[in-house]
């Protein structure tokens, strides 16, 4: 099967934020070992264009030149952003298109997310618990994690460690998660610009890993702890929250307080086993996705 993945960046090549751009790669390249034949086409890298709106219809020009030179079976848009330029103002591609969103969009542009998703129906795949429930004919396939790349160490673990993303300031501040460490006898690690290939060192020096995000579709960070050992990882019930296995906390709890009381009473699991145990390799992420194609494009 040959699919093209239609998505924004490759942020994460660069040391910045980019978990759409990773998740894709580590897909492609178990795609690629199934015998499937996987390109990317990026809006910003190899486009440059870096709005919707002026992308509409070099994105729906560009696409057309590609189907007729590679004749892909698949052409797979991460988001609903990079779908929208297939669907107005005519839809085209409608066999073979299929859209994963990634997140909620959280702006006036909520209503253009929930008009895609209609539209897409049941070739529609979403990432977390909150996007099946808005879009319920989509099929939920959870991210997953690089075994390999994300394992322990066997380092000593001294630090309470956060990603800076930005909006998870909305939940906790710096200074809280310093006064957390200084009482649990804690150095405060923050991760900001660290590349992809890098983080699983920063997780090794983790023995708390804290991300409670705003909102999520998934929040990859959480499977990336877990994968690389860290014994405590503290989140809420936004993305993949709502089912992985970890200490939660809630906006209207006293952070501090309650942090706090998880580092000295933590859950006591395998992290680690969970994750295999429960089929969280990219391999079986490419697989599910892959008998969805089937179903929805060759079969249908």
């Amino acid at each position: 099967m040959k699919i093209l993945i239609i998505l924004k960046n490759f942020n994460q090549r660069r040391g910045l934020p980019g978990g759409v751009g990773n998740a894709n790669e580590e897909i492609a390249k178990e795609m690629e070992k199934l015998g499937h034949k996987v390109d990317f086409l990026s809006r910003e890298d190899d486009m440059k264009i870096y709005s919707l709106w002026k992308s509409i219809f070099p994105i729906r020009k560009k696409v057309k030149e590609l189907m007729n030179k590679n004749h892909y079976e698949v052409i797979f848009s991460q988001d609903w952003s990079f779908a929208f330029p297939l669907l107005f103002p005519k839809r085209i591609f409608k066999k073979n298109h299929i859209c994963c969103f990634c997140g909620h969009q959280e702006n006036w542009l909520i209503f253009l997310q929930n008009i895609v998703g209609k539209m897409m129906g049941e070739k529609l795949i979403v990432i977390g618990d909150d996007l099946k429930k808005r879009f319920p004919k989509a099929t939920l396939i959870y991210r997953g994690v690089n075994f390999s790349k994300f394992k322990p160490l066997k380092r000593k673990r001294d630090c309470l460690c956060w990603t800076d993303k930005g909006d998870e300031y909305k939940m906790i501040s710096e200074d809280e998660l310093e006064k957390i460490a200084i009482e649990n006898n804690l150095k405060l690690s923050i991760a900001k610009g660290i590349p992809s290939n890098k983080m699983n060192e920063f997780y090794n020096k983790c023995k708390v890993f804290i991300s409670v995000p705003p909102q999520a579709g998934y929040n990859n960070s959480w499977n990336e702890s877990m994968a690389a050992g860290v014994p405590i990882v503290i989140g809420n019930n936004k993305g993949g929250g709502t089912m992985l296995p970890l200490n939660r906390i809630s906006k209207n709890e006293d952070n501090v307080k309650r942090i706090n009381e998880i580092i000295k009473n933590p859950k006591k699991i395998n992290y680690r086993k969970w994750l295999r145990d429960n089929g969280f390799a990219w391999e079986n992420v490419a697989k599910k996705m892959i008998n969805f194609f089937e179903k929805e494009v060759i079969t249908n």
